[in-house]
């Protein structure tokens, strides 16, 4: 039995071209993955045409059923197949393991999904650049990421936008977490009456154009007792009433449908900014992202957003999925990787046996992991380095912030109003302060007094 499985393929085509002198024969070598798996491959000849049935019969035996048994040569301008060979070469991105001498070696992957997450060909740029941002022009666009759920991401943007409000800044929070949302339920109570939002931009929008506005649906916070006198109101774009409806405007929603095609999904989210912004004039944006490896958390952390913050655990499984994704914010076809924010979620507190070891092996781990994934070669910063991306801002674990969060009085006793109190210095408190002031520094601002 051939010992071969998807993550072999590549290595097994290299083995062949190793064993064949049709290698020196070669300008280039492309392996085509197509979407089962399978692979083909495109050869550019320095000359003639090489002679492939030994190349053939040895990826066969190789590849077993892994071979797609299709090899395709560049022929003439009328050949049959000459647009899909222009497209090869469009699409084709060199490969992790070429050394820049001949042959070269590309590498097309052929997706059904994920392609925010995949994409090694283009860059989405934001709607507005870094600097209109560092000048104050523009509002920063920020994603709250986490890998796994339930490590306190909703409860630390909530907590980082209130911080922001209460010293001055103009901040508006949206809700992508559209399969599983949450933003609205802590700030303001159940009612009968239906609140537009994400998901409703993204329909009705489309359908009614301008005669929808966005402003119309935003919610306001200003309650003094969550923003104090001086602070600015927060504006809260909902990911929608979770009603009778829902699911039915959910279903009509294909995400990677609206990321391919010409690239309609982060022209509707620019679009969406650009009329929140325009309506409120905000310092920052804070997008609620949906957990895992789905198609708008990728498109918001890697391509939409100023800066994202991560979250993760000291866990295996946690550090497994984050790489991943700290590799993705790396953005090796941009001039420089996105700026990041890692929090260390769930952490002991204090007097928590192993609390000590814990923090230090997370931090070390965050060193060893950015600086293989997310750092050019010269730009690795000393491990101490408390204002470098890879240095966590602990939040640890608290007994205060286990039970659903409301930030409305729910009834008008005593023990309500204790209970709010408590809550709003929790979620102004130092990690919450770190948070909001080292977001304020990568946009040349302070937390104003």
């Amino acid at each position: 039995m051939i010992d071969i499985n998807f993550g072999k393929t590549f290595d097994k085509v290299q083995e062949c071209f190793e064993e064949s002198s049709i290698k020196d024969q070669l300008e280039s070598i492309t392996i085509i993955r197509d979407v089962e798996g399978k692979i083909r491959l495109f050869l550019e000849p320095k000359n003639s045409n090489p002679e492939l049935d030994n190349l053939k019969q040895s990826l066969s035996q190789k590849l077993g059923s892994y071979y797609g048994e299709d090899i395709w040569l560049p022929k003439g301008e009328k050949d049959s197949y000459k647009k899909l060979i222009d497209i090869i070469e469009e699409e084709r991105v060199l490969a992790e393991w070429d050394d820049g001498s001949k042959p070269r070696w590309y590498v097309l992957e052929r997706h059904v999904a994920k392609q925010a997450w995949t994409n090694q060909k283009k860059e989405v740029e934001p709607l507005w650049s870094q600097e209109e941002v560092d000048e104050g022009h523009k509002p920063a666009i920020v994603s709250f990421f986490s890998f796994k759920g339930g490590v306190g991401r909703t409860t630390t943007l909530v907590a980082t936008a209130l911080t922001l409000a209460r010293h001055g800044h103009r901040v508006a929070i949206v809700d992508l977490d559209l399969e599983s949302p949450g933003i609205s339920t802590i700030f303001f109570p159940d009612t009968e009456d239906s609140v537009s939002g994400v998901i409703d931009y993204l329909l009705e929008k489309n359908i009614q154009g301008d005669n929808w506005k966005l402003r119309t649906h935003l919610q306001r916070v200003n309650d003094p007792k969550l923003l104090g006198d001086r602070g600015e109101s927060l504006n809260v774009l909902r990911a929608g009433s979770v009603d009778n409806n829902y699911l039915e405007k959910l279903a009509r929603l294909d995400f990677q449908n609206l990321l391919d095609l010409n690239n309609q999904l982060p022209k509707t989210w620019h679009d969406m900014f650009r009329e929140l912004n325009a309506a409120k004039k905000l310092d920052f944006i804070l997008l609620d992202t949906r957990t895992g490896f789905h198609d708008i958390g990728g498109l918001a952390i890697a391509d939409l957003s100023h800066v994202a913050v991560i979250f993760g655990t000291q866990s295996r499984q946690s550090w497994a999925g984050l790489t991943h994704v700290i590799r993705r914010l790396a953005r090796p076809l941009a001039p420089e990787p996105l700026p990041v924010l890692l929090v260390h979620a769930l952490a002991p507190g204090l007097g928590v046996p192993g609390m000590e070891q814990e923090l230090r092996d997370f931090r070390e781990e965050a060193y060893i992991v950015f600086q293989k994934n997310y750092y050019r070669e010269e730009d690795v910063p000393n491990s101490n380095d408390l204002e470098a991306n890879f240095y966590p801002i602990i939040i640890d674990w608290q007994s205060d912030l286990r039970k659903e969060i409301s930030l409305f009085e729910r009834d008008s006793t005593p023990d309500e109003e204790r209970r709010l109190s408590n809550i709003i210095n929790v979620l102004t408190g130092q990690p919450y302060q770190e948070l909001a002031e080292r977001l304020c520094s990568i946009f040349q601002r302070k937390l104003k007094k």
